[in-house]
């Protein structure tokens, strides 16, 4: 710059040809001492050394800024718009995320305001909701009237299929089914003294390939027989054998059939017989309970050895051994009784060898996890199959597991066993290795305790995420998921939390264990203080002092304060999100009834309910 200033002062042309590298030096040598140029000379290199000057101090004064401060109880804070936009809850507008979103609620302020916060990928949702807080009308609904691919509800009430399964089926182009082992009747059902539900039944996922035949059995009776560690679980684990025994009779006699009479009148009056070949046996769980009181009227045990002898008879296996030695195009008519396994016959012995006062115990035993199944529209939900647990990654569908809140206990081993298998199913192939598995299914699980514990969600819960299958966990407050008894215990719940990317918080009522334990995991900060002090005597005298004080990010009085910002209908509307994708922060829950994005396909869904199979009560 100086150089510059020296050529155009000794009217030299400031060119490219003479404004080269080396010009300073040149100039200097040349005209710096000489008085008729000193003095521009000297501003020159003032002005050239200044910039540089403060753009070294400006370096310095950043790498400061970027040192982290050092502190004595933290620097926790809420997260700002620079953090909420590095999180990956507020996508680019006309950017398709590689996995469907979960909604779980909207901003109300700041660079975000009025955006959903959407949680794309594959990691699961835990929500604390106490009751009445909401939680129906800000995460359960507007995610059925949202999410794009499979979806399985566990629905109290049956509110959600109400509300979201005719715009799902019409509008979101998905089959769509509502298994309600109680059964579901509109005002016309109950006049009519009709039930409505779609079938499941548990017993079809078993794989009939004896490598792991007993193995998926045993897993469904350690469900419907759970052990509970107490002196009685002696007599559960023999019901079980005796369970194990009927299922595998049913398996060694599936393929068996039996011809069935029917009189029919026909145009004339005149009464016709038509004969209709049909299984003999069922492989279900009304089937199972059936079987367990012969009617023959001869004990259970007594049946048990009845059958051992008239299917292994010599003369039966004899015959099985004719019929399967010969060339299949031979094949005539197979022998009418088919032969028991030797797993079978262990089985029907284990119960048949104790004596009639402990059969009776057993039986007892066996009788009390059972009798649900006596129950006719849950022996007719359960006699067959309308959907299939396996198919929820291959096509869009929908499932509702529909249960009036009288009936959370006593289906609760039903309700374990279907998100069991629906869970066990679907972690066996990777998308990876199927092109054909190519949605996600979403799990809204609410009152998630109340089917008592998921085994195979502890098991499975890490690895689940990329088979793509995925958790909303709904809970009333962590201490339910950490009841050793009907929830997780404590490592259990630490298993499941470690696995969920996103706590979603509705503020509690009242000040309690868990408002504590939240305002510990959002964290601290350094607060200072001053104190004045003056003293009197001959002489007055001030004294000041500072210390640092350990203050909460949010006190748990202030989590509970949060409830005081009310919707006009006067639900609380505030909650907090804590996530591992950026710091903690306050958010609004989805008002479904007051956003016309949702009351529109709400309102469609009302007026469109989904026809449901009836059977006569």
């Amino acid at each position: 710059m100086f150089s510059i200033a020296l050529l155009k002062a000794t009217h030299y042309p400031v060119t490219f040809e003479t404004v080269k590298w080396d010009l300073f030096l040149n100039t200097y040598q040349k005209y710096g001492l000489a008085k008729p140029y000193l003095k521009t000379m000297i501003w020159g290199i003032i002005g050239g050394i200044v910039p540089i000057f403060l753009y070294v101090v400006l370096f310095v004064a950043v790498l400061i800024g970027l040192r982290k401060k050092k502190t004595l109880h933290g620097n926790a804070r809420l997260a700002n718009d620079i953090d909420l936009a590095k999180s990956g809850f507020f996508p680019k507008a006309g950017k398709k995320p590689k996995h469907p979103a979960i909604l779980i609620g909207k901003m109300p302020k700041g660079r975000f305001k009025g955006s959903y916060i959407s949680y794309s990928g594959q990691q699961f949702l835990m929500l604390y909701a106490p009751t009445r807080s909401g939680k129906g009308v800000g995460i359960v609904i507007p995610n059925c009237l949202h999410f794009p691919q499979s979806l399985v509800v566990l629905d109290i009430k049956l509110e959600n299929f109400l509300a979201s399964a005719g715009h799902r089926k019409d509008n979101l182009g998905q089959e769509v089914y509502l298994f309600c082992p109680d059964g579901y009747a509109d005002s016309e059902d109950l006049a009519a003294k009709r039930l409505r539900t779609h079938r499941y039944n548990p017993l079809f996922y078993i794989r009939r390939d004896p490598m792991y035949r007993f193995g998926d059995l045993s897993k469904i009776a350690a469900i419907l027989f759970p052990l509970t560690g107490d002196k009685n679980d002696m007599w559960t684990d023999l019901s079980a054998n005796v369970f194990n025994a009927l299922v595998l009779f049913l398996l060694d006699c599936e393929n068996e059939m039996t011809i069935t009479e029917t009189e029919k009148t026909v145009a004339d009056g005149s009464i016709i017989v038509e004969t209709q070949e049909q299984p003999k046996y069922k492989v279900t769980l009304s089937q199972v309970f059936d079987l367990s009181v012969p009617k023959s009227g001869v004990r259970l045990g007594e049946w048990f050895e009845e059958q051992i002898v008239l299917r292994n008879s010599p003369e039966n296996i004899a015959a099985w051994q004719t019929y399967l030695a010969m060339p299949e195009a031979k094949h005539l008519a197979q022998p009418a009784l088919n032969r028991l396994s030797d797993e079978t016959i262990t089985l029907m012995r284990q119960f048949s060898a104790q004596k009639d006062e402990q059969q009776q115990s057993i039986l007892l035993t066996f009788n009390a996890n059972m009798k649900v199944f006596a129950n006719p529209i849950t022996a007719a939900a359960t006699d067959g199959n309308d959907f299939d647990l396996r198919e929820v990654r291959r096509k869009k569908m929908t499932i509702y597991y529909g249960l009036a809140p009288s009936a959370i206990d006593t289906y609760a081993r039903l309700t374990n066993l279907f998100f069991s298998q629906l869970l066990s199913e679907n972690v066996r192939t990777l998308p990876e290795q199927d092109a054909t598995l190519k949605y996600q299914c979403l799990m809204l699980l609410d009152e998630f305790t109340s089917m008592g514990r998921l085994d195979v969600v502890q098991v499975s819960l890490a690895f689940t995420a990329g088979y793509n299958m995925r958790f909303v966990f709904i809970l009333q407050n962590r201490e339910q998921l950490m009841d050793a008894k009907k929830g997780y215990g404590k490592e259990g719940a630490g298993t499941i939390l470690e696995n969920c990317a996103v706590e979603l918080i509705y503020p509690p009522k009242k000040v309690n264990d868990a408002t504590k334990q939240i305002s510990e995991t959002i964290g601290y900060i350094d607060m200072k203080m001053t104190n004045k002090g003056k003293s009197t005597g001959k002489s007055t005298s001030r004294s000041t002092s500072e210390s640092i004080q350990k203050r909460a990010v949010l006190l748990p009085q202030e989590i509970v304060e949060l409830r005081d910002v009310k919707h006009k209908s006067g639900l609380p509307i505030q909650e907090l999100v804590i996530s591992e994708f950026c710091r903690p922060f306050i958010a609004h829950k989805i008002i479904s009834y007051d956003e016309p994005f949702f009351v529109e396909r709400r309102q469609y869904a009302q007026t469109h309910i989904p026809d449901i199979p009836a059977f006569n009560g």
